[in-house]
């Protein structure tokens, strides 16, 4: 029995235009077979090819009028489907029982996508979705992907914390040195996707390195699932490391530290800082010290009912005495962007404070025209900003900072890893700096919309950031 046959046997009743479109990568499957097609020869670093039988404006008669395609990184469903992205530029459907063909381009290097179809007839009158097609997108030409970890051991767990021991592995395979970690854990065997992800993972050592981190933050007597992704500078993505679980000690002390209630943000010093100050609550309602703060930020107002899903700081201050005035200054946020804040203290046992009152500030923008010689103003550190705006088009500003004088290269790569353009190589004094870039590669000519990385290199400090021009 045909494709058309078997869905119309599965579903009697679907009204004409019932596709029975497999998606597959460089040859028709039917689908059954669909994701053992994985690294097909038609899917590249940025791209993958779409093949399947055109359906017809009535079932399987006719011709129809329109294609919609989509991917996602996460699965898609009927209900998913809206919030999938639509991949442009649809070949006009053959009649039916034609072989038909789509190159999705612009993906992203080792990264899993899913496709799926619905064809439309000139109402529109759209089809269900087809099959879902699983594609692994190649690492970057000439790049392999750092090499998975597979020693991942979780120890020495507290009623609130859980050490993580590895050997770091290279940026390509077992050779060099990768650029980040993507460290996640959960309280049951979730997804990748599912998972939640830790802040502060610390940047990787050469390959052969023993690495360590402590997740904190956790809930006493609880059992956790770890596991790690290592990436390279373009990024391309490891595979998942090794699973490692371990029950953090159970506690018996129930009073948590008292909400703080008088927290103030204003905008910081520098581009994307944000400060805040606030009294110091207890361990133990207002009594005593905490363990441990944590600090969210988000562009929507911040709840009891959404904490759990808004972006942590990374690093906070540690507890003072309760009583004491606190500050603290949120770093890397969008410039201009205007952010919520709220803060939860937590005590040895994992006890957590109910949420402080949110104020709201907006993030530091303004750009300095020059470099304030006075050496009291000058950065305290490397760092490399977020580009503002971004997404942009056609031009948007980096800005970094030098705490000495260093020979800067400032370069942009696409998502192959091939360099770009060079935005700044030349020797700068100490300061803050900052760049312009219209969108333009080496030869001045425009560049395609997409995803893209500046990196800045000093000798002694390197960082990517990324950024999506939209046209």
């Amino acid at each position: 029995m045909g494709v058309t046959g078997c869905l119309y046997r599965i579903f009697p009743g679907l009204p004409q235009m019932v596709i029975p479109m497999l998606l597959i990568v460089s040859a028709l499957l039917a689908p059954s077979r669909a994701s053992a097609e994985l690294m097909a020869p038609d899917a590249t670093s940025n791209s993958v090819t779409l093949n399947w039988t055109a359906p017809g404006d009535d079932g399987n008669t006719g011709t129809a009028t329109t294609y919609d395609i989509r991917y996602s990184t996460t699965v898609i469903t009927e209900g998913y489907w809206s919030s999938a992205t639509q991949a442009g530029g649809e070949p006009s459907p053959k009649a039916a029982g034609s072989q038909e063909s789509f190159v999705v381009d612009g993906l992203t290097p080792n990264t899993t996508y899913y496709f799926a179809i619905k064809a439309g007839d000139e109402v529109p009158n759209w089809s269900t979705l087809s099959n879902i097609l699983t594609v692994t997108t190649e690492p970057a030409q000439g790049q392999e992907a750092p090499a998975t970890i597979s020693d991942l051991l979780a120890v020495d767990p507290t009623s609130t914390t859980v050490t993580l021991t590895w050997t770091a592995p290279g940026a390509d395979g077992h050779v060099g040195t990768a650029s980040l970690y993507d460290i996640r854990y959960s309280a049951e065997v979730a997804d990748w996707d599912g998972a939640r992800q830790v802040t502060g993972e610390p940047s990787p050592q050469p390959a052969g390195s023993s690495e360590s981190f402590t997740v904190i933050a956790l809930q006493p007597g609880t059992v956790y699932f770890f596991a790690i992704k290592t990436g390279d500078e373009v990024p391309n993505w490891s595979g998942i490391s090794n699973l490692a679980a371990a029950v953090t000690v159970a506690d018996d002390d129930q009073t948590a530290p008292g909400a703080i209630t008088d927290l103030v943000a204003s905008p910081g010093v520098s581009i994307g800082e944000i400060d805040i100050v606030w009294t110091a609550p207890g361990d133990d309602g207002n009594l005593g010290t905490a363990d441990h703060y944590v600090i969210k930020a988000s562009n929507l107002a911040i709840t009891e009912s959404n904490w759990n899903f808004v972006t942590t700081m990374g690093n906070p201050p540690s507890p003072l005495a309760a009583g004491s005035p606190q500050a603290w200054t949120l770093t890397g946020l969008t410039p201009g962007q205007l952010y919520y804040v709220a803060v939860k203290a937590v005590d040895e046992s994992g006890n957590p404070a109910d949420i402080s009152n949110v104020p709201a500030a907006v993030a530091q923008w303004t750009l300095s025209l020059d470099v304030d010689d006075d050496p009291d103003e000058l950065p305290a550190r490397f760092h490399l900003a977020q580009n503002y705006p971004n997404p942009f088009n056609p031009n948007t500003t980096i800005a970094y900072s030098l705490p000495r004088a260093s020979r800067v290269r400032l370069s942009v790569y696409n998502v192959a890893g091939r360099l770009v353009t060079i935005l700044v190589d030349e020797t700068q004094s100490a300061g803050n700096h900052f760049v312009d870039w219209n969108g333009t590669d080496a030869d001045h000519a425009p560049v395609a919309s997409g995803v893209y990385f500046y990196r800045l290199d000093t000798g002694e400090y390197s960082e990517s950031q990324k950024m999506v021009l939209l046209k």
